[in-house]
C-alpha cells in the first residue's frame, strides 16, 4: 500500500515522507515499521508498525491539487453543524484528526470560525479548547495544502477563500 519515498499524511503529525520500511526488535520479536519523517518538523521520526491497522488507518497519501480544488468547491453545498456538547466536540475533532479527513477538517474549521464570530458579537471569546482545536485543524490543512500546491502555509487561507468564492459563483 505504501512505498518508500511516498508523501503521506499521518494523523496530527501532518505531511511526512516515508523514508524506509524496516524490521526492528520490539521486546524480543521482529516488527516491521514504516519510518516517517515529518516534512515540517526537523529532527523528528515516527515509527508506525506495518501490521497495526489502528495506526496505519491514520496514514493516507497526500491529496492532489485536483482533489483539493474539488473539495473546496464542494464545501458550500455541505454546511457544517455546530456541536454544542464540548466533550462530544472534542471527541469528534480527535476522530477527524486521527483519520486525517481533510474535508471534515475544513467543515470543522468553518463551524469553529462561525461560532467564533457569534461569540465575539456577544463580546465573548472562543473557549480555549475550541481555540486550540481551530489552530491545530488550520495547521493540518495548511501543512498539506501548502505542500501539495507549492505555496507557503500563510497563502493557504487565501487560496481556500478564492476557491470558495469561485464555487459560489
Amino acid at each position: 500500500m505504501f512505498q518508500v519515498n511516498d508523501m503521506v499524511l499521518y494523523g496530527t503529525n501532518g505531511v511526512c515522507e516515508l523514508v524506509g520500511i524496516e524490521k526492528r526488535d520490539c521486546g524480543g520479536r521482529m516488527v516491521e515499521y514504516y519510518i516517517l519523517k515529518p516534512f515540517y518538523t526537523n529532527n523528528s521520526t515516527v515509527f508506525v508498525p506495518v501490521n497495526n491497522k489502528k495506526l496505519t488507518s491514520k496514514m493516507r497519501h497526500v491529496l492532489t491539487k485536483e482533489e483539493i480544488d474539488q473539495m473546496i468547491a464542494e464545501i458550500p453545498g455541505n454546511p457544517s453543524e455546530w456541536i454544542t456538547d464540548e466533550r462530544e466536540r472534542k471527541e469528534r475533532f480527535k476522530d477527524i484528526a486521527g483519520r486525517a479527513d481533510t474535508f471534515e477538517m475544513i467543515q470543522l474549521i468553518e463551524a469553529l470560525l462561525e461560532h467564533q464570530r457569534e461569540v465575539m458579537e456577544r463580546g465573548k471569546k472562543l473557549h480555549i479548547a475550541d481555540e486550540r482545536m481551530l489552530r491545530e485543524a488550520e495547521k493540518m490543512i495548511c501543512d498539506e495544502f501548502a505542500y501539495v500546491l507549492g505555496i507557503s502555509q500563510e497563502e493557504v487561507p487565501a487560496y481556500i477563500t478564492s476557491g470558495l468564492e469561485n464555487a459560489v459563483k
